[in-house]
């Protein structure tokens, strides 16, 4: 006489306990990842300045002054490297006297966005220095090893 009724699907509760869940994990892995990829953005800034330092000291020691830098038909005084990438770039100036000197990359997309990664060298490019000393304005949590 009595039919016996089957649950099907999920109760509302159900459903509320499972999206609180999605958002506690979305609420701690968000600020996790953003920082990863700002990280990345500026591991592209060091790594267009490391590019730069091998062909610097080698200039300066050779010409006992420091170079221009351009990215196309480099004449006498300068020389070619990148100073374009997608989140950074380089300023084409080197700052200083031989064999004092530095070299800037400016945030241009990102988080860190306007802040700079400064390669500092008291010795004509023997070592480099990018830590906040140098001049680095980017927070710390971004930086790579090297630069802390």
């Amino acid at each position: 006489m009595y039919k016996k009724l089957f649950q099907r699907g999920f109760t509302l509760i159900e459903l509320m306990i499972v999206v609180a869940i999605i958002g506690i994990l979305a609420a701690i892995a968000l600020p996790s990842y953003l920082d990863y990829t700002t990280r990345a953005q500026v591991s592209e800034a060091v790594e267009l300045l490391a590019g730069v330092k091998g062909p610097l000291a080698v200039y300066g020691y050779e010409n006992k002054e420091w170079p221009g830098l351009v990215d196309t038909s480099p004449t006498a005084t300068q020389i070619n490297v990148a100073l374009v990438g997608k989140y950074s770039k380089i300023d084409s100036t080197v700052q200083g006297t031989y064999p004092e000197g530095s070299i800037t990359s400016v945030m241009t997309y990102g988080q860190a966005e306007t802040k700079k990664v400064v390669f500092k060298t008291p010795d004509g490019g023997k070592i480099w220095d990018c830590s906040t000393g140098a001049g680095t304005d980017i927070d710390l949590k971004w930086r790579p090893q090297a630069c802390k």
